[in-house]
């Protein structure tokens, strides 16, 4: 029960007295207690900031109040006429995420005692959504239809097999012949070479005032590993005073003042030809530890790049080493380049190995197996030990390949302890094997089994670095060793073996997009 306390007369007027007493006085020495503010009553501002001993502080804090208040930003629905903004690749923006691959664990020799395993149940549930490769490509990328694809459901092809007589003595014969015929019929022909060389002439002339120095053709093209789709790849040359040959001590190449200046360079190229119709939109720069500026061709199909350094890369005068001194890198590149873009595992849009990369994976078998395959013929026979060697025999996701000198590498084989004079391809092979240690401590799987080759005109550098599909590349060479080693062995049993392709069967590619491509280069 609420009761009430009574208030005598006397309280009333007392209090009535202070409250005429209060409001008789100044409004500045009121009690602030006596007066309660309303709900929709409006807040001082705060005071602006006051740096006492920076006066350029402090107006600079006034003129960013002011500012605030006077402008804001407006985004409107289009962009104006006439303004241009550079394309940022997904793989640049702040947001992006690398997409999640499913991998298997490396072996578990390869992990710390102290360490997970990045294969456990509990990480193998958070990466079971599949990995969708075509995301990763870019636009240009899609604009330009893959030259060799899948087979598919259609029946294999074996177009290097047109008016071409086999000797069919027995299998690996056979298979040596259409090896070299594969080579022969991926090779550009004379009227697909003065085309190229059109192109180049064309491209010189359009950035004739734009770059320093003409560019010049690298790449396949000036290895001898060139196919008829190969891309056409240019290098800008750019003149870095500071690594003068006559200094003893010269700076790094990839410093990054160095690539901010060739990023700008490639940029300026960027818009040159994007004002061209040859090229429009079809032209993207990747910002990433290489730069490199990537252009389609419309008329011809072919993807142009353009990169930045002092010359000619070290590789090029090595690979041609390496094929006057193995005859056979030429055909079994082409025959492995084939298989792997039957299978989309090939090329840096497929998170794959490159064609550098292959070939000195190449070049390291033909040089530890040196002198085991005499006699000519022999073609099949290195193909079906090469599927076999790197899909079987080897472990890449944890295993380091070298070139010069010839070897596999991998933490249990190199010394413990660093010694002082210490090889520099060791120190190398030392390192590379590091980048996977701290990925297995990190967790990374992807860093972790990246394909891992060492460059032999740089130990530090690893050719194999675009390469996350290891799993999926070492599956698909040891699959294929199975599928063509089953019809060499039953081609002597069965009479219709010997009347088809031992090849084909085991590529399964369709050629199609290569044919149409060659069509467009014949008619322009």
């Amino acid at each position: 029960m609420v009761t009430s306390t009574p208030v005598s007369s006397f309280a009333l007027f007392k209090c009535r007295d202070t409250v005429m007493q209060l409001s008789s006085l100044p409004l500045r020495i009121r009690p602030s207690h006596l007066f309660r503010p309303f709900h929709n009553s409006v807040a001082a501002a705060k005071t602006p900031n006051v740096f006492a001993n920076s006066l350029r502080k402090t107006l600079e804090a006034h003129r960013s109040t002011n500012r605030s208040r006077l402008f804001r930003k407006i985004y409107p629905i289009e962009d104006p006429t006439g303004l241009w903004r550079p394309e940022i690749p997904p793989e640049s923006r702040a947001d992006y995420q690398p997409p999640a691959e499913q991998a298997l664990p490396l072996p578990n020799a390869e992990y710390p005692s102290d360490t997970p395993n990045p294969g456990s149940k509990n990480r193998q549930k958070k990466r079971k959504s599949h990995v969708d490769i075509s995301s990763r490509q870019s636009l240009i990328d899609r604009h330009g239809e893959d030259a060799i694809q899948p087979a598919g459901t259609s029946p294999a092809q074996s177009p290097w097999l047109r008016n071409l007589e086999l000797t069919r003595t027995n299998a690996e014969t056979t298979l040596d012949a259409e090896i070299r015929a594969l080579d022969q019929y991926l090779a550009p022909r004379a009227q697909e070479q003065d085309r190229i060389e059109k192109l180049r002439i064309e491209v010189a002339s359009l950035l004739k005032t734009v770059v320093p120095h003409a560019p010049r053709v690298i790449g396949s093209h000036c290895t001898g590993l060139v196919l008829a789709h190969s891309d056409l790849d240019f290098i800008l040359p750019y003149e870095d005073l500071p690594r003068s040959p006559e200094r003893d001590r010269r700076p790094s190449p990839t410093r990054p003042q160095i690539q901010d200046a060739h990023i700008r360079l490639l940029r300026q190229v960027q818009r040159a030809l994007q004002h061209t119709d040859t090229f429009g939109d079809h032209i993207k720069l990747s910002d990433k530890r290489n730069p490199v500026l990537s252009a389609r061709h419309r008329p011809t199909g072919l993807l142009l790049q353009f990169y930045c350094g002092e010359g000619i890369p070290a590789i090029t005068e090595y690979l041609q080493d390496y094929q006057a001194e193995y005859p056979a890198l030429r055909p079994l590149y082409a025959v492995t380049r084939t298989l792997l873009e039957a299978r989309g595992l090939f090329g840096l849009p497929q998170a794959s190995i490159g064609p550098d990369g292959l070939a000195m994976l190449i070049v390291a078998f033909l040089k530890m197996n040196h002198g085991r395959f005499p006699g000519p013929n022999n073609l099949g026979d290195q193909f079906l030990a090469l599927l076999q060697f790197y899909g079987t025999q080897v472990d890449l996701r944890s295993v380091g390949v070298a070139v010069d000198p010839p070897a596999l590498f991998s933490a249990d084989m190199l010394p413990v302890a660093p010694e002082a004079d210490e090889p520099a391809h060791q120190r190398g092979q030392r390192s590379l094997i590091n980048a996977k240690r701290t990925a297995v401590a990190k967790r990374n799987v992807h860093v972790a089994q990246r394909l891992c080759i060492q460059d032999p005109t740089h130990y530090m550098n690893d050719l194999g670095r675009s390469c996350t599909r290891t799993s999926e590349l070492q599956s698909a060479f040891a699959a294929a060793h199975q599928q063509l080693r089953h019809t060499c062995d039953e081609w002597a049993s069965d009479g219709n073996l010997k009347s088809s392709s031992v090849l084909a069967t085991t590529l399964r590619a369709n050629f199609d997009g290569l044919e149409n491509m060659r069509n467009q280069l014949a008619y322009l």
